[in-house]
């Protein structure tokens, strides 16, 4: 823009400029520039302003959002938190429940097979005959005592539930009580069973059957120095104890 163009021309009719005129001029340029500088002053404040404000509400959502993510990651571990332990309770009460259903179930290591087809009635005699046989449990007394199921374990399951892993052994014989007292008197004879390479323990649950194994080789060696070994269930765990002292596994 031509700033002389907010002069006033100031020639006379002749067309001459007055005397004085340039001095004039010049004060007029100088407050029009005065006044355009004020007002690009006004106009740079406002956009400082308004910068500034938006900077500020830039700053401020970008917290904000900090703090929502924050919060959010803080809920994410919340809620992970809570579902593991919601699946750990689950976990726990499918264990107890399984333990409850082969409450009555002892399980017959290593009695030999009486074909690859084996039946349960076949497998029926099969303890009977160690328990009277080997164990010397009165006949009479066994005959008292019903076996409403019995039968072969799978080799895989059987190899976990004994105290060896070799598949070469015979499969374990599963024998259900009707009674839990008749099952704890025969459960006694473990240890005479225990010497013809045998043995009788309970039907565990999955679970329970990996800790137990994880700790029969501390177990054998507390037994071997002379302490006295105790297994208890305690909720879900099978827990071992050596002179009343709890043995944590490796």
């Amino acid at each position: 823009m031509d700033i002389s163009s907010g002069v006033t021309s100031r020639k006379n009719k002749t067309g001459q400029v007055p005397e004085g005129h340039d001095a004039l001029q010049l004060s007029d340029v100088f407050n029009l520039l005065q006044s355009n500088e004020k007002r690009l002053s006004v106009r740079l404040s406002a956009i400082e302003s308004t910068i500034m404000d938006r900077l500020l509400l830039a700053e401020s959502s970008l917290e904000h959002a900090h703090n929502t993510i924050s919060d959010l990651k803080s809920d994410l571990n919340g809620i992970k938190t809570e579902l593991a332990e919601v699946r750990a309770e689950n976990r726990k009460s499918d264990i107890i429940s399984e333990l409850r259903s082969k409450e009555f179930n002892f399980l017959f290591h290593g009695l030999p097979t009486v074909s690859s087809d084996e039946t349960p009635e076949q497998s029926d005699d099969v303890v009977r005959s160690f328990l009277t046989t080997s164990l010397r449990f009165p006949e009479s007394d066994l005959a008292k005592i019903s076996f409403p199921n019995v039968h072969r374990l799978p080799k895989r399951i059987s190899a976990l539930q004994s105290s060896s892993t070799s598949y070469s052994q015979p499969p374990a014989i599963v024998v259900k009580f009707v009674k839990m007292k008749d099952g704890n008197m025969i459960s006694k004879l473990a240890a005479r069973a225990r010497k013809f390479k045998k043995n009788i323990t309970k039907h565990l649950p999955r679970s329970m059957q990996e800790q137990r194994k994880s700790l029969l080789r501390k177990a054998s060696k507390l037994f071997a120095s002379g302490k006295k070994i105790r297994w208890k269930i305690e909720g879900a765990e099978y827990c071992l104890y050596a002179n009343g002292e709890k043995v944590l596994p490796d």
